[in-house]
């Protein structure tokens, strides 16, 4: 609520709209892949593909989460250690190989704790867990939960991130872009108007971000004057039929890593 300026009951009569309305499915956790050792790589499919699909790539090794877009085009993310055996998969699935990548590299990153892996095992599920529910899982006390996982959002270890759907409606919109191309946010504000970066990579040089506008007129505009602003390669409206996301694959990389530090302990 704070970072909006809306007190906690405006905030959740929002969200609630927003559920109502399909724009918003859910939420996920998002993890700084770098924690795992492991590359954050983003596949672009172009194609009208279906449901099953989408499904079944999904079931690939080493994928995130799968956005099956409106036109029918998949956009997935990986979180791997071999990103050319993982896309060469991906390919043989979907019968043609993407039609572009974004890679963002593992980096180093101080260790983290099992009392940090264990919060966010516990968040996986559902990352809005209320904070009651949060401390019966882990077991922790308040005061550790909260400074833990204080940290974690801080230093971007963790993000908990929206599941926006296809905007259905003529009025206020919330919806994500993707920007190919040096261009600043600061020069994607003076735009779009209120938004926020969600993710971006260098390799190609690419912000996601989330926008929010008055009409889908407007929207449709002010996406054509960024188009023309210098260092902007293309603007991508990415409109969500679904999202799916691996609640499997973030269970089994945090407890791995927690198996890996209460070895060492006994050692």
């Amino acid at each position: 609520g704070r970072r909006v300026s809306l007190s906690a009951p405006a905030v959740r009569d929002r969200l609630n709209r927003l559920r109502s309305k399909g724009v918003l499915q859910g939420f996920m956790l998002m993890i700084d892949s770098s924690v795992f050792d492991r590359d954050d790589v983003l596949l672009f499919f172009n194609g009208e593909y279906s449901r099953n699909t989408a499904l079944a790539a999904f079931t690939a090794a080493d994928v995130s989460w799968v956005a099956w877009k409106v036109d029918g085009r998949i956009h997935l993310r990986l979180w791997t250690k071999n990103e050319r055996e993982a896309t060469a998969n991906l390919t043989k699935i979907l019968g043609v190989r993407p039609s572009r990548r974004a890679f963002k590299t593992r980096k180093r990153r101080a260790p983290l704790s099992i009392t940090d892996l264990s919060i966010m095992d516990a968040l996986v599920d559902n990352p809005k867990v209320p904070f009651g529910e949060l401390l019966k899982t882990t077991g922790l006390s308040p005061k550790t939960v909260r400074k833990h996982l204080n940290l974690l959002l801080e230093t971007k270890t963790i993000s908990i991130d929206p599941l926006l759907g296809a905007l259905t409606d003529s009025g206020e919109l919330i919806y994500p872009l993707v920007v190919d191309g040096s261009v600043s946010m600061d020069d994607v504000r003076k735009i779009m108007g209120e938004s926020a970066q969600t993710h971006y990579t260098l390799e190609p040089p690419m912000k996601h971000v989330l926008c929010r506008a008055s009409s889908l007129a407007d929207v449709i505009s002010k996406t054509r004057v960024l188009e023309k602003v210098q260092g902007v390669n293309y603007v991508t409206i990415t409109l969500n039929r679904e999202v799916l996301v691996s609640t499997d694959l973030r269970h089994s990389l945090i407890r791995e890593e927690i198996r890996k530090l209460e070895k060492n302990r006994k050692k």
